[in-house]
């Protein structure tokens, strides 16, 4: 009796559904990085392209305009110079003085004045005094009584120098004084002045009584000044006091 020989059957374990996990995550996990710099690549050359095409499309075409500023400004004019001086002398200090009277009663004030120059009441309370012959905008003095403004003397400079630089063209105020004022204007015919103002209590009542001006060119600086300050220093009220 001849006996067959059973085959050996080996057994193979079911796969380790575990590690087939395991190999899946691991080529998930692998895959992961490659397809996320993919990605990257395929978006950073797809915002290159769109870029580049959006600059391409916005440059524009045909000959370039200027364009309107938002704030504009006016534009600036050029300084003027100032129309020529009338050539008349020099006005210089030392001129012979005589005594002068304006207003009535309590309003009366004296004071030296040039001999031979012309008076002209401008107005009730204000008076001018000009050298016959003289051209205008050469030079001239002028007298009024404000005692009716009520004002101090310090507030009587500021309404001028207010005004001046209301009404007249290159205004400079050279130089402020408890009582005075010296600046430079120009005129309304163009030409270049030099004043020279005073204001002066008569009655020490802390208002100002009187204002005199003397305007000129620059060639009467010296002149006007002592001028005015001749005809300031002897002036006197109604009662003949001290200033």
């Amino acid at each position: 009796m001849v006996r067959h020989a059973t085959p050996h059957v080996h057994s193979v374990a079911p796969p380790d559904q575990t590690s087939q996990a395991t190999d899946i995550m691991g080529r998930v996990e692998w895959r992961g990085p490659v397809v996320l710099v993919a990605l990257l690549a395929i978006g950073a050359g797809g915002g290159y392209a769109a870029s580049a095409q959006s600059r391409d499309t916005a440059v524009g075409s045909g000959v370039p305009s200027p364009v309107p500023a938002q704030r504009p400004e006016m534009p600036v004019e050029a300084p003027r110079p100032p129309a020529p001086d009338p050539d008349d002398p020099a006005l210089r200090p030392g001129l012979e003085m005589a005594p002068a009277t304006l207003g009535t009663g309590k309003f009366e004030i004296t004071f030296p004045a040039p001999v031979g120059w012309r008076t002209n009441a401008n107005a009730s309370n204000e008076w001018k005094w000009k050298k016959p012959g003289t051209s205008n905008n050469s030079y001239v003095m002028r007298i009024e009584q404000i005692d009716s403004q009520d004002i101090t003397i310090e507030d009587a400079i500021d309404i001028r120098i207010a005004r001046l630089r209301d009404e007249q063209q290159d205004v400079d105020i050279v130089g402020r004084g408890a009582a005075s004022l010296e600046y430079t204007y120009r005129s309304n015919e163009g030409n270049a002045r030099h004043s020279f103002m005073r204001w002066l209590d008569l009655d020490l009542s802390g208002q100002a009584d009187v204002e005199i001006v003397v305007h000129g060119r620059e060639r009467d600086v010296e002149g006007a000044k002592d001028l005015i300050d001749t005809v300031a220093d002897g002036m006197r009220g109604a009662g003949g006091g001290p200033l």
